[in-house]
């Protein structure tokens, strides 16, 4: 297998400047510890170690259409030309707005941030704005950023239950005050009755239901048949605001998200990852009506960087490319993604090992376990952790990255060839794992 040595030595190096070696506690999970990178071109990133990777972490979602669309970086080296932030408004943020709300069904009004965590938190506050309510209802293993209101029940192991069916909120950081989670109702996923049943419980103070339409951070889970229309309509009937989190599925598992592939419309949604092909941004989107107080100025959304030059004409070329090639685009990542899980399925069913792969053809995960099938984050935690790392060091000195907790992003660039040449290097690495 590679020699990772070179990148040992620079996290050792880099953990007596930078806290913990990283910058973002994600890239513990990294393995067999955390790597540095050299170069990234189409599905391949170069390690310093010199080692060239098939990439299937793809920046933890963003390179949808792989390292470096070309597109991308010209419309992004033109804009560096002529300006990189004017602290005012430019007419390419116009043309991304139009770009979303022609692509995302429930988007009729769109602002602008840098990360999925600030449109979260924008989102929540036009929510209560709009209800006059404080309550918001998440689910266990939903991640929505990682601010103190919601960063709570998303890795841990499931928390007791309190009174009632709810979750006792359970944060997953020290540092955390008890007041962040007061208005913070956590509930399992997946099962309508105990949604209605706590909806209840709390009449008339919800403001929000927040959720992944595919449980994307915990074993890449698909609603049940029915799941997203009920809760719909549980919102619909409470007058509570439905906030899809699409910071991961947005644009990855259809060109109108996952709402575009259900065809169940919340009535705001947050996005970033795949929305500018690697460069930072966010955006909260949804209906006008709930937008009328930030448009009046009476509530507050602000940031330096929202809508800047540079992320925007990234967004603009990514776009209107999801755009241009539609379907083709989809079904071609859709064809390769599913080449993958078969040829993974066929060689651990052929060493007899249990396992689960699970989710959408461009992004799904391998977890292994004796379940045939996994609907919520309890299911999931009963996955064998310790196989899944032991799996990822392997696969990695054979040349293939895959993220910390089995999540494996495809994109364009991930041609059938590149498949094929996955498949050889994963056989390899379990028969090296077998003998």
């Amino acid at each position: 297998g590679s020699d990772l040595s070179k990148s040992l030595e620079l996290y050792e190096t880099a953990s007596r400047s930078i806290a913990g070696g990283v910058n973002s506690n994600i890239r513990f999970w990294e393995q067999p510890h955390p790597l540095f990178f050299t170069s990234a071109q189409g599905p391949y990133l170069t390690d310093a170690d010199g080692n060239e990777v098939i990439d299937y972490v793809m920046g933890q979602g963003p390179m949808l259409l792989g390292h470096r669309p070309p597109f991308v970086t010209k419309a992004v080296a033109r804009q560096l030309d002529i300006g990189i932030l004017y602290g005012a408004q430019h007419e390419a943020e116009i043309i991304a707005a139009e770009l979303l709300t022609d692509l995302v069904p429930c988007a009729e009004t769109v602002r602008f941030n840098m990360t999925g965590t600030e449109a979260v938190q924008a989102a929540l506050r036009i929510a209560r704005a709009s209800t006059g309510r404080d309550k918001v209802l998440k689910f266990e293993g939903h991640y929505h950023g990682w601010a103190d209101n919601v960063l709570s029940n998303v890795n841990s192991a499931a928390a007791p239950l309190g009174a009632g069916p709810a979750v006792l909120p359970h944060p997953e950081s020290s540092g955390i005050p008890k007041s962040a989670v007061q208005d913070l109702i956590v509930c399992p996923w997946n099962d309508s009755d105990i949604l209605q049943t706590i909806v209840e419980a709390n009449s008339g103070t919800i403001a929000a239901i927040i959720m992944e339409p595919i449980m994307a951070n915990s074993g890449v889970v698909e609603p049940d048949s029915g799941y997203l229309e009920d809760v719909r309509s549980i919102c619909n009937k409470n007058d509570i605001v439905l906030i899809f989190d699409e910071v991961i599925t947005g644009f990855r598992v259809h060109q109108g998200g996952a709402q575009g592939l259900y065809g169940v419309t919340p009535d705001l949604t947050t996005m970033g990852k795949a929305l500018a092909s690697g460069f930072p941004i966010g955006c909260v989107v949804g209906r006008e009506e709930l937008f009328k107080g930030v448009a009046a100025g009476e509530v507050t959304h602000a940031g330096t960087f929202n809508a800047t030059p540079i992320s925007i004409a990234a967004a603009c070329a990514t776009l209107k490319h999801i755009q241009d090639r539609g379907d083709e685009l989809y079904d071609s990542i859709n064809s390769s993604g599913a080449l993958l899980v078969d040829g993974l399925g066929g060689i651990l069913k052929e060493r007899d090992i249990g396992h689960l792969i699970q989710g959408r053809p461009s992004i799904f995960n391998l977890m292994f376990t004796a379940r045939d099938s996994v609907k919520n984050h309890r299911d999931v935690l009963e996955a064998d952790n310790e196989m899944l790392i032991r799996v990822l060091q392997t696969l990695i000195r054979n040349g293939v990255r895959i993220a910390g907790r089995g999540n494996v992003f495809l994109s364009s660039a991930h041609t059938k060839e590149v498949v094929e040449e996955t498949l050889l290097r994963v056989e390899h690495t379990m028969d090296e794992m077998t003998s």
